[in-house]
């Protein structure tokens, strides 16, 4: 699942508790207005260690590839080895 589809999925205001994006932005330690305006859109470039919180609060959901393409690492440089 991309990060974009995960974070809409999560962002469901009809729930009469707790939004669950709010949880997730819980556990990424940041705020679901943060996430719903600079990671949804991937506006602003975010440490790899932000991007590493961003797979692991998902738990499971995304992985931490998953989350490198949303900002734009593409699929190549990601399977580039090392030289």
């Amino acid at each position: 699942m991309t990060l974009y589809d995960y974070l809409r999925e999560l962002d469901r205001p009809e729930y009469s508790s707790e939004n669950p994006l709010e949880a997730y932005a819980d556990r990424v330690g940041t705020s679901a207005g943060y996430l719903r305006v600079h990671v949804l859109k991937a506006r602003k470039a975010a440490s790899l260690r932000y991007m590493r919180k961003l797979a692991e609060a998902s738990e499971g959901n995304v992985s931490l590839p998953e989350v490198l393409m949303h900002y734009g690492v593409t699929a190549e440089e990601l399977n580039k080895k090392a030289a």
